[in-house]
């Protein structure tokens, strides 16, 4: 499995959305599932599914779709 579809299904398992409701657009707060507890949950999935370790001044910069992909990105993970 690619690392966007790991990405992707992390958020449909994590904020329990259809995979039409995956997409660009969402964001930290302007999502109902994706809530603080959401969030954080989120958070602790990515680091299991890319064993990658996000400091906390990166989870408060996680807060799309996009910048989760820019912040895996910069600990390594390969999105190409």
């Amino acid at each position: 499995m690619k690392n966007i579809e790991k990405y992707r299904n992390a958020f449909m398992n994590v904020l329990d959305l259809e995979e039409d409701d995956v997409h660009e657009d969402l964001a930290l707060g302007v999502t109902r599932e994706w809530d603080s507890i959401g969030h954080m949950t989120l958070i602790s999935e990515m680091e299991d599914v890319f064993d990658v370790s996000i400091d906390s001044e990166w989870i408060t910069e996680f807060d799309s779709y996009t910048s989760g992909i820019e912040i895996l990105k910069r600990l390594g993970v390969n999105f190409d």
